[in-house]
C-alpha cells in the first residue's frame, strides 16, 4: 500500500522551518495587485508558438458560511461589483440586461455579498494580469493580433481557448483578465468572446472523485499516514479552536476553512469592515502567533495532500487537456495560440505547482490572482518550454522533449484512477467501456475534442501503460460514469470531492 508520510517528511528539505508566515497577509492577499512585467523572451528563441495561462480567481469574500468562531457574524462585507445577465438564442439577445443584486441581510454571510463573491480588487488584479499578458505577448511578441476587429468568430475559436470552472468568481475572473488583454474597443464587432465551461460534476481542474475515483481512498490514506508532528499540531489546534473536529482529516479541513475566515476579514483587498477587530483576540495577539501557527500546519499538510493525489492520477486528465495543445503547437500543427484556464487555488493552481514542481518554498497556498504561464518557443535546436509563475521564471527554458516526458508520465498516471481501464472521455459523458471494446469501436464514436489527441502523446501513453503492466493499449484518462448529483455547500454548485472545498 502506498504511504504518504515520506512525502511530508521530505518537505523539511524545502526550508519550511525558515519561513514563519510573518508576511502572509501581503503575500496571500496580493496587496500589490500586480505581478509586474513578464520576462523577456529566452536567449536564442526565434518565435513564440503558444501561451497557456492558469489563474486563481481574484480576491473574494468568505467562501462558505460554516462556523468560524463565536461571534463570527459581526462585521460586514460590502460588494459593488456585480453581474449583468441576459438570455440569448444563438447570437441574438432575448431579454434586456439584468443586474444581479444581493439583498442586504438576506445572505449566508453578513452584508450584501454572495459567499465567495469576486470583489472589486479581485477584478482589478485579474485585469492587471491581462494587461501584463498583452504587454508581453501582443505588444512585444505579436503572438495575437493587436485588435479583434477583423477576426471572424470561427477564426477566433481557432486563435484562443478560454475556459473556466462553472463558478461565478472564476468566470468573472476570466472575463476580467480578457478585458485587460483586449479592451472593449479592441474586441471590434464580435458579439461575444466564447468562455468554455462544463458541468461541475465533470470538472477536472480540481480533485474530483468522479474523474478519479482513486482520489478518495488516497486522501483517506494520506491523512491516516500524516507524520506525528503534523498530527500533534492539528489535534492541539482543533482542541483549542474547535474540539468537535477529532480526526486528522476533519481537523485539517476545518482549519483550512478557518484560514479563509481569517483572511477574508484581514485582507486589505477584501471589502470587510471593521478590519481585524472582529477576529478573536487570541488569533492576533503576540504578533498573530496563533494565526501564523494555523497557517503553517495547513499550508504544509495541504501541499503534501496535492503531492499525494498527484501520485494516484488525480490530475492526469487536466494534464491531458493542456499537454495535447502544447504538443500540437510544438509540432507545428493547428492549435490555439492562447489558452486560459480560470479556476481556484485548489485547482488548477496548487495541484499544478505540486505536480510540476513549480513552487520551491513556502507559502505554497496560491495568493489571490496567482498566474502560471506555460510558454512554447521555437529555437534552432527545436521547441523549448518555459514556465513563469507570478512574474518569475521557475522552469526553463527546457527542451520540449524533456517537458513531454514529464507530462506523459503525469497523463499516464491517470490509469491509477480506475481499476478497469476505460476509453478516453475528456470531452463527453459517454458510458464506461472496456479498453478492448474502445479499441474496436468505430472512429465516429470517439468523443469530440477541441483538438485531436497527438500521435506522440498517444504513443507515450501506450508505452507508459505497457511499462506499468496494463493489459490495454489505450490508457484510461476518462471521466467516471456520471452518478446522481450531490448537493454542495459552495455557491450552489456540486462539490467535487467528499472533503476538499471549492475555494
Amino acid at each position: 500500500m502506498l504511504r504518504w508520510g515520506a512525502a511530508l517528511l521530505a518537505l523539511g528539505r524545502l526550508g519550511l522551518a525558515a519561513y514563519d508566515y510573518e508576511d502572509i497577509v501581503q503575500q496571500y492577499c496580493h496587496t500589490a495587485m500586480d505581478w509586474g512585467s513578464l520576462p523577456e523572451r529566452p536567449s536564442g528563441a526565434t518565435e513564440l508558438l503558444q501561451v497557456q495561462v492558469f489563474i486563481r480567481h481574484g480576491a473574494r469574500t468568505q467562501c462558505t458560511p460554516d462556523f468560524c468562531w463565536d461571534g463570527d457574524s459581526e462585521g460586514n462585507w460590502t460588494c459593488q461589483l456585480s453581474y449583468l445577465e441576459n438570455s440569448i438564442m444563438t447570437n441574438s439577445p432575448m431579454t434586456p440586461n439584468f443586474r444581479t443584486m444581493y439583498m442586504p441581510g438576506r445572505n449566508a454571510i453578513s452584508g450584501n455579498c454572495l459567499t465567495g463573491q469576486l470583489v472589486e480588487a479581485g477584478f482589478e488584479m485579474e485585469k492587471n494580469n491581462g494587461k501584463r499578458l498583452r504587454e508581453a505577448y501582443i505588444d512585444r511578441e505579436k503572438l495575437l493580433p493587436d485588435t479583434l476587429a477583423d477576426v471572424e468568430m470561427q477564426d477566433l475559436e481557432r486563435l484562443m481557448f478560454v475556459r473556466s470552472t462553472d463558478v461565478p468568481r472564476t468566470k468573472q475572473s476570466g472575463m476580467a483578465l480578457m478585458s485587460g488583454l483586449y479592451s472593449e474597443s479592441q474586441v471590434g464587432a464580435l458579439p461575444y468572446l466564447p468562455l468554455k465551461t462544463m458541468d461541475i460534476a465533470n470538472e477536472n481542474m480540481k480533485v474530483n472523485t468522479k474523474v478519479c475515483p482513486a482520489a478518495g481512498p488516497a486522501a483517506d490514506q494520506y491523512f491516516s499516514d500524516l507524520p506525528q508532528g503534523h498530527v500533534d499540531e492539528l489535534k492541539a489546534l482543533c482542541a483549542k479552536l474547535n474540539p468537535s473536529k477529532t480526526t486528522n482529516s476533519d481537523c485539517f479541513w476545518w482549519l483550512q476553512h478557518l484560514v479563509d475566515c481569517m483572511m477574508s476579514r484581514v485582507c486589505p483587498t477584501v471589502p470587510f469592515s471593521p478590519k481585524n477587530t472582529t477576529l478573536p483576540p487570541s488569533l492576533l495577539s503576540d504578533d498573530a502567533a496563533l494565526m501564523r501557527r494555523v497557517w503553517k500546519v495547513v499550508d504544509e499538510v495541504q501541499w503534501g495532500y496535492f503531492h499525494a493525489l498527484t501520485r494516484v492520477g488525480a490530475f492526469g486528465a487536466l494534464a491531458y487537456d493542456f499537454f495535447t495543445p502544447a504538443e500540437q503547437a510544438a509540432q507545428g500543427s493547428e492549435a490555439p495560440k492562447f489558452l486560459l484556464f480560470s479556476g481556484h487555488d485548489t485547482g488548477p493552481m496548487e495541484p499544478l505547482w505540486a505536480a510540476l514542481d513549480l513552487r520551491k518554498n513556502p507559502p505554497f497556498w496560491p495568493p489571490f490572482a496567482s498566474m502560471a504561464v506555460l510558454e512554447i518557443w521555437a529555437m534552432g535546436s527545436g521547441p523549448v518550454v518555459r514556465w513563469v509563475s507570478n512574474g518569475d521564471v521557475v522552469v526553463g527554458p527546457i527542451p520540449f522533449a524533456e517537458f513531454k516526458a514529464q507530462l506523459s508520465a503525469l497523463v499516464g498516471s491517470a490509469k491509477l484512477c480506475h481499476t478497469t481501464p476505460v476509453r478516453t472521455q475528456l470531452w463527453s459523458d459517454a458510458p464506461e467501456t472496456t479498453a478492448a471494446a474502445a479499441a474496436a469501436a468505430p472512429a465516429d464514436l470517439a468523443p469530440e475534442r477541441p483538438w485531436p489527441l497527438g500521435a506522440g502523446l498517444l504513443a507515450a501513453v501506450i508505452a507508459t501503460s505497457a511499462v506499468a503492466g496494463a493489459g490495454s493499449a489505450l490508457l484510461a484518462v476518462s471521466l467516471a460514469r456520471r452518478s446522481g448529483p450531490r448537493a454542495g455547500k459552495h455557491e450552489g454548485e456540486e462539490m467535487l470531492d467528499t472533503s476538499s472545498p471549492v475555494i
